[in-house]
């Protein structure tokens, strides 16, 4: 198990909570259930009575975080994370951790900032930097973070979830180790479900579902491709689409524009965030991520809607990499990555900060309730985001599709096999 080596290393700490699961059909006749309450109480932590460690010469460490994660902002997950780090600290004497903020992408962000200090000031480099999917695949490529294969055991990954490992590894090794996740799930203000409906039912619905087919990366789509069996493009020289799936996608998407339940303001969606926010303004339903839907009250987040009514999604994580090229300091680096990622702590921290735990492990802390149930549920099936290479080449073609068949009038068959010649003439 993943969390063998962790607890041969720290003192266990805390635990966790939950929420609703819905979906978009409207039930004539039937008043709303009350909404649940997400009460449960988290368990303190215990105090750190783990012996003092010697600091190994080194007197800071210093660690790279976006604006979401950052421990300073007196927010639950902020206050969990800074009482972490504290306890650290106490636990090293003569060792401080200092925090900086960076933004999570761009000019300035945590990949370009990286890559700055890198080719100019090597002493600027943090020696803990939390990155997400795309950038630390991209981070890697270029040599900005080190493999943690030799500083972390064997196991340390063994017991995350299928998509979190898969977006560690990078040519064959391990470059981070993943501390968060998020998810595409349905939110709506309706009675939660019991579970993900068929796409046949979906046809049904009384209340219109947003979903951000505008997305430059095509996420939902590809969600759709990869729920109607699809196979999974990991590599640009494996990057084909089969029109089979395809067209089933595309058939269930038409057949909800036909009933009047996909609002066509989808196509200009252009993020999750975005259709989030059309169903505050517009609707009561609409495809977004768990981060997203569970950061307001007055939404559940449950299933999406799948061909066969198996619980799917697509996930994403962020992981701790190492970006100082010191040894000593990567030794001491990966203790710290091993001390934030005990699954007590992780449990409380993912709970609080409302982001997907990375592992059963972490997930199993929790409390039952909605949440637990949801998350379990789609979790050990989800697929990982395509990487930025691949959205980049197959997303536009997904998008065009969408658009031939829901604006155009293309039948399904004819948008799929447009599609698979447009990415292999």
């Amino acid at each position: 198990m993943r969390f063998r080596w962790i607890q041969r290393l720290l003192i266990p700490v805390g635990a966790a909570i939950l929420i609703g699961a819905a979906a978009c059909q409207s039930i004539p006749g039937t008043a709303p259930t009350a909404k649940p309450t997400d009460d449960a109480v988290v368990t303190p932590r215990p105090s750190e009575t783990a012996s003092p460690t010697p600091s190994a010469g080194v007197s800071e460490l210093t660690i790279w975080l976006p604006p979401a994660f950052r421990s300073d902002s007196n927010s639950p997950g902020g206050n969990a994370l800074n009482a972490r780090i504290e306890a650290f600290e106490s636990a090293h004497p003569g060792l401080s951790v200092a925090v900086r903020i960076k933004a999570a992408a761009g000019s300035g962000g945590l990949r370009d900032s990286l890559a700055t200090a890198a080719a100019a000031a090597p002493g600027a480099l943090p020696d803990l930097v939390a990155l997400d999917q795309s950038n630390l695949r991209a981070a890697a490529i270029k040599g900005l973070v080190y493999p943690l294969d030799a500083l972390l055991p064997a196991d340390a990954w063994s017991a995350d979830y299928p998509f979190a490992r898969a977006a560690a590894v990078i040519d064959d090794r391990h470059f981070g180790l993943p501390f968060a996740g998020d998810a595409i799930v349905l939110a709506n203000t309706l009675v939660p479900s019991a579970g993900p409906q068929r796409w046949e039912e979906t046809y049904g619905w009384t209340q219109p579902v947003f979903l951000p087919l505008g997305d430059s990366r095509s996420l939902f789509l590809f969600f759709g491709y990869y729920a109607a069996g699809g196979e999974p493009m990991l590599t640009m020289a494996g990057a084909a689409l089969q029109s089979v799936p395809l067209e089933e996608e595309l058939v269930w998407l038409n057949s909800m524009r036909e009933s009047g339940v996909l609002s066509l303001r989808s196509l200009q969606i252009d993020s999750f965030e975005a259709s989030f926010l059309a169903i505050e303004n517009f609707g009561e339903c609409a495809a977004t991520l768990y981060s997203v839907a569970t950061a307001s009250g007055d939404f559940f987040p449950g299933y999406l809607p799948t061909p066969s009514g198996e619980k799917f999604s697509l996930a994403t994580s962020w992981s701790w990499a190492v970006a100082t090229p010191d040894p000593r300091r990567q030794t001491q680096a990966a203790e710290l990555v091993a001390w934030l990622s005990a699954p007590q702590f992780l449990a409380e921290w993912t709970l609080v900060q409302g982001v997907i735990p990375p592992a059963a492990a972490v997930l199993d802390v929790w409390p039952a309730g909605a949440r637990k149930t949801l998350l379990a549920g789609i979790l050990e099936n989800a697929q990982a985001f395509p990487d930025d290479e691949i959205s980049a080449f197959a997303g536009p073609v997904l998008a065009k599709a969408a658009r031939r068949v829901l604006l155009e009038g293309m039948t399904a068959a004819d948008a799929a096999e447009e599609a698979v010649r447009a990415l292999h003439p």
